[in-house]
């Protein structure tokens, strides 16, 4: 039953009515009355099923006592025919002699003498020894020990079978024989059916049944033509294995299930097993009957108990409840004034009417008092809910206020960071400027070599991609806006890393990378992961002020489906930034992911790094650890998902046609540095296209307006005056679907800004510094795109 069913109103005690709860009462009290009367019934049931076993048990004795009485009587036969000399002598009388002894026993069928040969040496019937003489039943006469009963077995003479007796005896003329006696079956039927005569001591609802010892029906007082010589059922087999009387319960050959009582087929009993069955249904439907009468008489009077209980409790009860009821349902309804009726001490009833009474003096009072109070609280709740308001719209302030300040504590830290990598950055964009001047003045003192020309440009343009990745770096690292996370090799991003960590950490400060060559690639916002590692590095430094190791380590681990928590299954690249410093204290150790908490001084640090790093690694996918031990140095673990070989990276986008394949077009530049301007022009030019520049968005919308048509249009985003985005909008509403390319020097806001603005048609946007070929193969794909 459901826990809804078991709370159902009407089965609650507190929702029911007074007389049901009487009823309920007279009801509890009688179930020991019924439990008795089912207790006596059932021990009388039980007492009857245990007498009717005794029963068929003393029946099946009483039945094999009978047989054995008719065993005797074929022993003696048996033994009379022994006293005749003309048996003995096995004279020319012999026959007549077994014949007239047949005739003195009714009930067999033959007398006969089998000589150990096996040959009917004399019998009763002269046909016998013709008709039967190669029997089975002849075979088991020379077999025969002593006196014993045979196998069923069928004569020529008596086709419906009998039941032969055996008795060895010593002749004149051999060294002995075996007479038999053959009982008839039919005699013994009708036997069985004398036995339960009026006045026997067999009931006369059984059935007495008589088998072999192979378990073939002999003799049966009921249908004894229809089974006589057919095989017990199988389930009653083990009447003819047993060694004691006892009962079964199976259905008899006839197919109706009985309580059998039997002898088994013993020595004792000559080989033949008693039977006795009985239906038990008919020798329970007395007591069954008793049964259910003592029922019915206990639930007649339960039932009148309960009626009279309901007629009292209707009298004395029910009225005056009534009469309660309706006082408080005008109590309900605001009418205090009213009172229960026959309110005394007298009875409980009267006592309660009463208390209702003193209840509704003392609601109506209370009523009063609470009207008066109703309008100060009224009063007291419009204060207190606009002080609520006041308070929650200091709240909603405060939270703003604070969520302001950690955007800019969080920026303060990569600028913290991007100010440690000062020293480094500068020392090495020293390095790529003195290749580049270096470079340039070489060209000009060997104009007129062009190998030397060419291998020094090929140097000052080597200088110039490593000042572009160091410049690009560093905007990465202080750049605001959420990056897109991208396909990242992260022995390549290591690799970098070590030459500025390397410039940037101090001499003291020995770096080490140890990533195997092939680890899979990851797939993360490659700023976020360089400005980690390099404040997990910088807080490294920190921690060794005598100097020492500082390892950066990459490996790939596989975390197992029951894996560390945090994890889910699968493959991952462990990046470790691992120091030889002074480590952290266990107090120490439990706050270090915590943002805003440091152990540096004031000024020195903001307590950002550790909890940034956290953040990136689990909004990656992967999770940060900490390792660290006082003066064993600190181990920070950063683990992120490996990119499986089945996940492969996006199809590059097709590259457009070689601009110097045959590029033609008219393009206005625009850019208010001259010398990117010219550059830029000059490559260009240089793919055969025209060009025509201004310094500003005011002059190049002045040669849209006045000057011949236009295909494509290059702007720098920053410029005095009508920057790039707004003169890409304007230049349109003079040319309805002109081709544009924004070219920006800036990785931050300013970029992202241009992006973010609607512009009809869209634009193209380059980074600076741009190569000759980006520039060129990005207006390539503009103008084929517009069919020029």
């Amino acid at each position: 039953m459901s826990r809804s069913a078991i709370a159902s109103p009407r089965l609650r005690p507190a929702s029911m009515r007074l007389a049901t709860r009487l009823v309920l009462i007279i009801t509890t009290s009688l179930l020991p009355v019924f439990a008795m009367q089912v207790a006596i019934a059932w021990g009388q049931w039980s007492e009857r099923k245990a007498q009717l076993g005794d029963l068929t048990i003393q029946q099946a004795q009483l039945l094999a006592g009978n047989l054995e009485g008719i065993a005797q009587g074929a022993r003696i036969l048996l033994g009379a025919a022994t006293e005749s000399e003309a048996v003995r002598q096995l004279a020319p009388g012999c026959d007549r002699q077994l014949a007239r002894l047949r005739r003195h026993a009714p009930g067999y069928a033959f007398i006969a003498l089998v000589d150990p040969a096996g040959n009917i040496a004399c019998a009763s019937d002269g046909k016998l020894a013709r008709l039967d003489a190669k029997a089975d039943w002849i075979a088991a006469a020379r077999a025969a020990q002593g006196f014993e009963a045979g196998r069923y077995t069928r004569t020529a003479g008596s086709p419906d079978g009998v039941l032969p007796f055996y008795l060895p005896v010593e002749t004149a003329q051999s060294s002995g024989g075996t007479l038999v006696a053959g009982l008839e079956l039919g005699w013994l039927e009708q036997a069985l059916q004398r036995m339960k005569r009026d006045g026997s001591p067999f009931v006369g609802a059984s059935v007495l049944t008589l088998t072999d010892a192979e378990g073939t029906i002999i003799a049966r007082d009921q249908r004894h033509a229809d089974f006589v010589g057919h095989s017990l059922p199988p389930g009653a087999l083990p009447v003819l294995q047993g060694e004691a009387p006892g009962t079964i319960r199976v259905p008899g050959v006839d197919g109706v299930e009985r309580l059998i009582g039997y002898v088994p087929p013993t020595r004792t009993s000559y080989g033949v097993a008693a039977l006795v069955g009985f239906e038990e249904p008919e020798l329970l439907h007395d007591i069954r009957r008793a049964m259910l009468r003592g029922l019915l008489i206990t639930l007649g009077g339960s039932l009148l108990a309960l009626g009279l209980t309901l007629l009292v409790a209707r009298r004395f009860i029910a009225r005056p409840t009534e009469a309660l009821l309706a006082a408080a349902r005008r109590w309900r309804a605001g009418d205090l004034m009213a009172r229960a009726p026959g309110a005394d001490n007298r009875s409980e009833f009267g006592q309660l009417a009463g208390a209702f009474n003193a209840m509704a003096a003392a609601l109506q009072q209370r009523e009063d008092e609470l009207r008066q109070h109703a309008q100060l609280l009224e009063r007291h709740v419009t204060e207190r809910t606009q002080a609520l308001q006041d308070s929650h719209a200091r709240l909603e302030a405060e939270i703003q206020e604070r969520r302001n300040t950690e955007a800019a504590l969080l920026q303060a830290q990569k600028l913290q960071a991007v100010g440690q990598l000062a020293g480094g950055i500068a020392h090495d964009f020293n390095n790529v400027l003195q290749a580049v001047l270096g470079g340039v003045a070489l060209i000009g003192r060997r104009a007129g070599d062009p190998q030397a020309v060419a291998r020094l440009t090929g140097m000052v343009e080597e200088a110039a991609k490593r000042g572009q990745s160091i410049t690009r770096r560093l905007l990465a690292f202080s750049r605001r806006e959420e990056l897109r996370a991208d396909r990242l090799d992260v022995g390549t991003l290591l690799a970098g890393l070590r030459e500025v960590l390397a410039a940037t950490l101090g001499a003291r400060i020995r770096v080490e990378i140890e990533a195997p060559a092939a680890l899979p690639a990851v797939f993360a916002d490659r700023g976020q992961l360089e400005t980690v590692l390099v404040n997990l590095a910088t807080n490294a430094r920190d921690a060794m002020e005598e100097g020492g190791r500082l390892t950066l380590s990459a490996s790939l681990l596989a975390v197992p489906p029951d894996g560390g928590p945090g994890l889910a299954p699968g493959p991952y690249v462990r990046l470790t930034v691992a120091d030889t410093g002074a480590g952290m204290s266990q107090a120490t150790l439990a706050r270090a992911g915590e943002p805003f908490f440091t152990t540096k001084p004031v000024g020195k640090g903001t307590g950002l790094g550790l909890a940034m790093a956290r953040s990136f690694a689990e909004g990656s996918g992967g999770r940060m650890t900490i390792e660290s031990r006082p003066g064993r140095g600190t181990r920070i673990s950063l683990w992120l998902p490996a990119i499986r070989d089945d996940e492969a990276p996006p199809a590059p986008a097709p590259r457009a046609p070689a601009p110097w394949e045959g590029g033609c077009g008219r393009v206005l530049l625009v850019d208010d540095e001259p010398v990117v301007r010219e550059v830029l022009a000059g490559q260009l030019v240089d793919a055969g296209y025209e060009v025509v520049d201004a310094a500003d968005g005011a002059t190049a919308l002045a040669q849209l307006a006045h000057g011949p048509g236009f295909d494509l249009l290059v702007s720098d985003l920053a410029m005095d005056g009508i920057d790039g985005v707004t003169l890409i909008r304007e230049a349109r509403k003079l040319r309805p679907g002109l081709p544009a390319i924004l070219v920006t020097g800036y990785a931050g806001d300013a970029a992202a800004l241009a992006i973010g603005q609607e512009v009809d048609g869209g634009f193209a946007l380059l980074r600076k510094p741009v190569t000759g070929s980006q520039l060129i193969d990005q207006v390539a794909a503009l103008l084929a795109a517009e069919g020029r």
